[in-house]
């Protein structure tokens, strides 16, 4: 990991990443992934965020059924927007498969076998937040999900 990233207090859920000097558009809001179950917050905080299991992603997601480069999320004109980049196991959005759609408050988001509410209120618990700027990676026991969640027919991606 490099040396930007700062760490939390052990048994703290809390990360804080500096964020580099980024122009936010005016009527930008953080989007904010919460993990199924378990709580854990990914905040995104920058209007462009690639999440994959490949080292250079944004936000990492490390178990094999996510693609290097599973999907992306842009901000533009008030809304977030998320896109599948041909991920092996795709991207879902309220159990649906999608190429390319907006997301909105209270959305279902289901990568691989991570299952995130869509929360865009602009508030919410500061104390379990991960927030991707620099980078995140969710690896921790308590941010992946019980094997039993996942559908048995994911296959790996390479």
């Amino acid at each position: 990991m490099d040396d930007s990233r700062q760490h939390a207090e052990p048994g703290s859920d809390s990360y804080s990443i500096p964020e580099p000097d980024i122009e936010l558009p005016p009527d930008f809001v953080p989007l904010r992934l919460v993990l199924r179950p378990g709580g854990v917050i990914v905040e995104l905080t920058r209007p462009d965020l690639l999440l994959g299991r490949h080292s250079e992603a944004d936000i990492r997601l490390p178990l094999p059924d996510i693609s290097r480069r599973h999907c992306r999320f842009v901000f533009t004109e008030g809304i977030w927007y998320v896109r599948d980049l041909k991920s092996l196991n795709g991207t879902y959005v309220n159990e649906q498969s999608i190429e390319h759609t907006p997301i909105f408050h209270g959305d279902t988001l289901r990568i691989g076998s991570f299952t995130f509410s869509v929360d865009l209120s602009g508030t919410g618990r500061g104390d379990a937040v991960l927030r991707a700027g620099d980078g995140v990676l969710l690896s921790s026991s308590r941010a992946l999900p019980p094997s039993a969640d996942a559908p048995p027919s994911q296959r790996h991606a390479s």
